[in-house]
């Protein structure tokens, strides 16, 4: 978010399009590949659409030229988007792959995660009793 915000200060608003596009696309790939990961190596388990493996290999492969060509002509522009993507890394680390974080440490994630769901209106409502308007 930061680096968006940075990004929206900094450059026009079809540049951050520009990113954004190329990170969405980054993902449905990754997706898709994982799709046909998992069915190669768990094809047991239960899926409630399962479609033929022709599907997901022919959309990566229009996803493959699609990526390979912005990385050609915008190598700037995916750059920066691939540095987007990577300023998650440490958030990551901190929130979910560092078990045995200090107390402090985790009153902070969760003050920050409380704030930002205030911020973006996502606040479940407790199981407690109903609040008066």
């Amino acid at each position: 978010c930061l680096a968006t915000l940075i990004i929206m200060l900094v450059g026009d608003t079809y540049t951050l399009i520009n990113y954004v596009s190329f990170i969405n696309y980054l993902c449905y790939g990754v997706t898709i590949i994982g799709l046909i990961v998992l069915r190669w190596r768990k094809p047991k388990i239960f899926r409630p659409i399962k479609v033929n493996l022709l599907i997901p290999i022919t959309y990566l492969a229009f996803w493959a030229f699609l990526l390979i060509f912005s990385l050609y002509s915008e190598p700037v522009v995916c750059g920066v988007g691939l540095i987007i993507i990577f300023t998650g890394v440490p958030v990551f680390f901190l929130g979910v792959y560092w078990r045995n974080k200090p107390k402090s440490v985790n009153r902070l994630i969760e003050s920050l995660t409380c704030w930002g769901q205030k911020l973006c209106f996502v606040v479940y409502p407790q199981g407690g009793v109903a609040e008066e308007e």
